[in-house]
């Protein structure tokens, strides 16, 4: 019994690490989100990674294509004719790929 304890806690340790370093790598990816407060910008990218991404976004009210700085965000660029659900697919300059989901105002 003390064998599949010493195993279980070893393959914990070598796991953990690996659970650490997703969970970084999933808060990173960039997300969509309505402003309503600046005209003309209906939809914004907005990424908290130290790398830019480019994404385009698609929803029931328009479609349009946009790019976000790194650790920065930016607009996404389209006829958005009025308030509903998008979504999104962007590739960072890093080469990562992520569907973000949000709404457009």
């Amino acid at each position: 019994m003390n064998t599949f304890a010493l195993r279980t806690a070893i393959a914990a340790a070598a796991i953990a690490p690996l659970v650490a370093f997703g969970a970084g790598v999933a808060s990173a990816a960039p997300t969509l989100h309505g402003d309503p407060d600046t005209p003309g910008t209906q939809l914004n990218i907005h990424s908290n990674s130290p790398h830019s991404f480019s994404c385009g976004a698609i929803g029931v009210t328009g479609v349009g294509i946009g790019s976000a700085p790194a650790n920065g965000t930016g607009p996404v660029n389209g006829p958005f004719f009025g308030s509903g659900p998008v979504q999104g697919g962007c590739v960072g300059d890093d080469g990562s790929i992520s569907f973000p989901a949000g709404h457009a105002h």
